[in-house]
């Protein structure tokens, strides 16, 4: 039975495999250099390494299975310059201020991971003192009703440079 782990200071082991879960899970596939991928995974993965790691969850079992890593704030400096469509939400960042990333390799989907993750991470969000938690997903994309199972039930789609951006938010 894989084990929940809180994971704020991951091993090398562990970030190979971190990668290699969001690299296959990504649906981005071509890159220009080792750079281009190299910031491409900063941006949903090692920026909140670098200023959140205490907030990193990792469901494993031998090796790690999935991870879900959260943000408590999104009004950081450096996540808007590395994602800058969050701009677009400003205003819905007083209620759901926190946000979080998941991955799960293709093996570990649908074992329910994904809500032991979310329910660690939740619960770590509340003794924070922390109203209320987003993601950002694609309007049409099928991990909506995951999020919708866990009760994110706010909703907003917006465009950023001619693409649907889908907010959804729980209040905690």
């Amino acid at each position: 039975m894989p084990e929940i782990v809180k994971l704020a200071k991951p091993s090398e082991k562990d970030l190979t495999e971190l990668r290699e879960i969001f690299f296959e899970s990504s649906t981005r596939k071509d890159f220009a250099d080792e750079a281009d991928k190299d910031h491409f995974f900063f941006k949903y993965v090692g920026v909140y390494l670098k200023h959140f790691p205490e907030y990193l969850w990792v469901a494993r079992e031998g090796r790690i299975l999935g991870y879900m890593i959260g943000a408590p704030v999104t009004d950081e400096t450096e996540l808007h310059r590395v994602q800058p469509h969050l701009q677009i939400f400003q205003k819905h960042f007083t209620d759901y201020p926190a946000h979080l990333h998941v991955n799960f390799h293709p093996d570990a989907r649908g074992m329910g991971l994904g809500s032991k993750l979310f329910s660690q991470l939740e619960k770590q969000f509340q003794e924070a003192g922390i109203r209320g938690v987003h993601i950002m997903t694609g309007p049409d994309s099928r991990n909506k009703i995951f999020y919708q199972r866990l009760g994110f039930d706010f909703e907003v789609v917006l465009d950023f440079r001619g693409s649907p951006i889908l907010l959804m938010g729980k209040r905690l």
